[in-house]
């Protein structure tokens, strides 16, 4: 069936749809050699929280950016340790953490990787928990490098 699923994930409910569907189901189903990557994307606009205050230097911009990357980092491990425990099959997947543009990190690093597919968690509401940004369709559909599966939002 699939040999190397992208499975992307920021940890909100609707991500979490996207785990379960990957970790609880295709796995279940696929070959025993079947290979997933965990991919989290942090969206760059974060790196444009540090104010324009002209009265802050340099160095406080540098130390501001470094504990919110620092935060983010935390965050997100701490979420791939609910992963882990949750489906302790996932242990054994490559997780990786990337800085960029959601649609086109997404489709980059299918490609680098040579997965055979995409799973993303169903729309997330403007109300939601977890990160606000959201994927634009008609950006990221044309960048597919391969089939792309949306878990059921289940509402």
């Amino acid at each position: 069936m699939f040999n190397h699923i992208l499975l992307c994930t920021h940890g909100t409910p609707g991500a979490q749809k996207a785990e379960a569907l990957v970790l609880d189901d295709l796995l279940h189903k696929g070959s025993p050699d079947m290979k997933i990557t965990i991919l989290t994307v942090i969206n760059e606009d974060w790196k444009w929280m540090l104010g324009d205050d002209w009265l802050n230097t340099s160095k406080t911009h540098r130390d501001f950016m470094n504990h919110v990357d620092n935060q983010l980092s935390l965050e997100i491990i701490g979420d791939w340790e609910r992963i882990k425990s949750r489906f302790p099959a996932a242990s054994r997947f490559k997780f990786l953490k990337i800085v960029g543009p959601v649609e086109e990190t997404i489709a980059e690093v299918a490609r680098k990787l040579k997965n055979d597919l995409i799973v993303i968690g169903p729309y997330q509401k403007k109300q939601g928990k977890g990160f606000k940004a959201r994927l634009k369709n008609k950006r990221f559909h044309p960048l597919l490098p391969v089939p792309l599966l949306i878990a059921s939002s289940d509402d």
